[in-house]
C-alpha cells in the first residue's frame, strides 16, 4: 500500500523534471525526492518494487551572509524564483504551488480551481530552503524562509554533495549522512501523520539502501548531529510505536526490523 496516491507521486515527479529543465544549474534537491534519488536503485534490487516518492519538490539553495540587498535581489535563490513565477507557480508564504485537474493533467488558474471541488485538484508544492537565514531576506523576498543549516555542507564540501546527471541538468544531493541528519531533525517536530511515517521510511531506508553501509553511515550521522538529536528522535518514536506497522505497511518491510534500524541509530 502506497503511502501516497500514485497518480500525486507520478505528477510530481513530472514537475521535478520541468522544474530542473527550466532552473540554472547546479540545482539542489533536497526531501523525499532526494532520497528517493540515493536509494530507489538498491531498494527495488532488494524488494522488487521502487520506492516511496514525494507529493513535493524540495530546492536547497545557498545564501552567502555577506551580501548586501542588491547581491541579495540578484541571487541564485531570487533568479530561481522568479523563473517559477514566470513558469506559472504561485506564492503562498513559503512555498510554490500548481493546482493540477486529477486525471487530466491540466494546469489550472485560481479561477478554475475555485469551481471544482477539492478532490479534482492535486496541489503541487515547491518549497525553497536556504542555508542560512540572511537578515535582509524578507525584505527582498516578502516571506520567512524555511532554513537547513546543513546545506551549508553540501554547497561548501565538494565531499558532502552528490553529483547526477541523469537529468538535463547538474543536480546536487546531499551524501547520506547529511541527508539523513536533515530527516532526523525533520522526524523530531513532525505531528503524528504521513509526513512522519515518510520520515521513518525515509531513515531506515537511507540506512540500509544507500551506497554507503550502514555503520559507516552511523559513525557519520553521528559526527554531523549532537547526541542530544538522537535522544529526542527515541523519545519521539516512544510515543508513537504505531508508526513503524505504518511504516510497514508502506514499504512491505517487516516493522520490527523497522523499529529495530531506528532505535540502534539513536
Amino acid at each position: 500500500m502506497a503511502l501516497y496516491a500514485k497518480y500525486e507521486t507520478d505528477t510530481s515527479f513530472d514537475y521535478l523534471e520541468k522544474i530542473i529543465d527550466i532552473l540554472d544549474e547546479p540545482i539542489c534537491i533536497l526531501g523525499g525526492w532526494a532520497v528517493y534519488l540515493t536509494v530507489n536503485k538498491k531498494f527495488n534490487e532488494a524488494l522488487g518494487l521502487d520506492y516511496l516518492g514525494s507529493r513535493d519538490v524540495d530546492l536547497g539553495f545557498h545564501i552567502d551572509p555577506s551580501m548586501n540587498k542588491t547581491k541579495l535581489s540578484q541571487s541564485t535563490m531570487k533568479k530561481a524564483l522568479n523563473i517559477l513565477e514566470t513558469n506559472g507557480f504561485k506564492p503562498q508564504g513559503f512555498r510554490y504551488y500548481k493546482e493540477i485537474e486529477y486525471g487530466t493533467d491540466k494546469e489550472l488558474s485560481k479561477e478554475e480551481a475555485e469551481k471544482k471541488p477539492t478532490h479534482d485538484i492535486f496541489t503541487i508544492f515547491i518549497d525553497p530552503i536556504v542555508d542560512y537565514v540572511h537578515p535582509l531576506f524578507k525584505t527582498v523576498f516578502n516571506f520567512d524562509p524555511v532554513d537547513e543549516s546543513f546545506l551549508t555542507h553540501v554547497f561548501e564540501d565538494k565531499t558532502k554533495r552528490k553529483e547526477l546527471t541523469e537529468f538535463s541538468k547538474l543536480l546536487w544531493l546531499p551524501t547520506t549522512d547529511v541527508l539523513l541528519a536533515t530527516k532526523i531533525k525533520s522526524a523530531i517536530n513532525r505531528q503524528k501523520d504521513e509526513k512522519f511515517i515518510k520520515d521513518i521510511c525515509d531513515i531506515y531506508s537511507l540506512s540500509w539502501y544507500s551506497d554507503i553501509k550502514y555503520h559507516k553511515i552511523n559513525n557519520e550521522v553521528h559526527k554531523i548531529l549532537e547526541e542530544s538529536y538522537f535522544k529526542k528522535l527515541q523519545k519521539r518514536i516512544n510515543q508513537d510505536k504505531s508508526v513503524f506497522n505504518k511504516a510497514n505497511i508502506a514499504t512491505g518491510i517487516d516493522s520490527e526490523i523497522i523499529m529495530n534500524t531506528l532505535e540502534s541509530l539513536c
